[in-house]
């Protein structure tokens, strides 16, 4: 299917988010999140103030275009489902509405925001949170979180994560990295009707990685 409309965004910028955001159309019947920034050369904050904070905001935006029945999926990543070991901080952080304000707390917490990781932990855990509010208004919220992938970001990742190391504990258990239709699959399904009783989920696509991890096999 082709574009019908492209609409230009930044979202490391708020006036850019919200220039943006009165372009949408009135109703809306899903919204994807699809965008990231793997790491260095940014810095931790503007890693988590686009992956995150300018997410956030931007679906807060979005969310009263939504139609009821309509739903989100945002990508995630298996890089943040260790959010359970940090979750009072991301919940304390997460807590926080206001865009400058979340700003702030990041500037605050060198420590706590890795950038990329955290950043991805944060988008789990706002899922499942956000999931029961907006069941009142008939709308679902999922996360995939994909295992290493063959998408053009790749380069960027092995610039700061060896490739034996990503082979070794990031694949699937295939030992090959994933293609981007394997991932885009499964995000489509979430925002299917063939989904429409599911939300507040995070989707390992991992071909068992994160079950084997769970269960302490090697």
């Amino acid at each position: 299917m082709p574009v019908k409309k492209y609409i230009n965004i930044d979202l490391g910028n708020k006036e850019s988010i919200e220039k943006a955001a009165k372009q949408l159309p009135e109703k809306i019947d899903f919204f994807f999140n699809c965008a990231a920034l793997p790491g260095p050369p940014w810095s931790p904050l503007q890693v988590t103030m686009v992956n995150f904070v300018g997410f956030r905001h931007l679906t807060e935006i979005v969310i009263p275009h939504l139609k009821p029945g309509g739903a989100i999926a945002v990508i995630s990543s298996n890089a943040g489902i260790g959010y359970q070991k940090r979750l009072v901080p991301i919940k304390e952080f997460l807590a926080i509405p206001d865009y400058e304000k979340a700003r702030a707390w990041l500037e605050a917490h060198e420590k706590v925001n890795d950038g990329y990781v955290f950043s991805k932990e944060c988008l789990i855990v706002y899922t499942k949170l956000r999931a029961a509010d907006l069941a009142k208004k008939n709308i679902r919220i999922n996360c995939l979180s994909p295992s290493p992938t063959d998408t053009p970001m790749m380069k960027d990742f092995l610039k700061f994560v060896p490739k034996e190391v990503m082979d070794k504990h990031f694949q699937g258990l295939v030992g090959r990295n994933a293609t981007p239709e394997e991932m885009a699959e499964p995000l489509i399904f979430l925002n299917s009707n063939m989904a429409r009783y599911i939300s507040g989920q995070n989707l390992c696509i991992d071909f068992g990685w994160q079950a084997t991890a769970e269960m302490g096999a090697k």
